[in-house]
């Protein structure tokens, strides 16, 4: 595949992912979170991670501040799901709830004894590290 210029939009219909879990499928079918994989992962080539910028753009979507794992999801739900209720918006899931604490906590929280991926925050421990594009969630302790 030729090398993407920067500034150009890429069309993302007819090319088929050369190589991991969806191999041979065309990029516009695969899912969202694996485009979010693409565009984030630092070890990413960067044509790749432009085309996943273009068929994010091409499917609508906007491109995310973090991204949550499932097993941050997981923990929150064993470990702080009383905190969750607690200070939850009406109407709030555990997924916007943990974007909105996850977010705050970049902005407000403490570096664990200068670890930059652990911030202490409202008596939590979230293991955020900065991707590519966004930040990931990992974790909570």
């Amino acid at each position: 595949m030729d090398a993407i210029l920067p500034n150009q939009n890429p069309n993302t219909h007819g090319i088929k992912m050369p190589f991991g879990r969806h191999k041979g499928e065309l990029l516009t079918r695969v899912p969202v979170s694996y485009v979010k994989w693409l565009l984030n992962n630092p070890a990413m080539a960067p044509e790749w991670r432009e085309l996943a910028k273009a068929e994010f753009e091409r499917r609508g979507d906007t491109m995310p501040q973090i991204e949550i794992t499932g097993h941050a999801i997981d923990r929150a739900s064993l470990r702080v799901l009383y905190l969750w209720e607690s200070t939850r918006n009406r109407r709030e899931g555990l997924y916007s709830w943990l974007t909105r604490i996850a977010l705050r906590a970049i902005k407000e929280g403490r570096p664990v004894k200068n670890n930059s991926t652990k911030i202490k925050f409202w008596g939590m421990k979230l293991i955020i590290e900065q991707g590519e594009e966004f930040p990931i969630l990992k974790s909570i302790m």
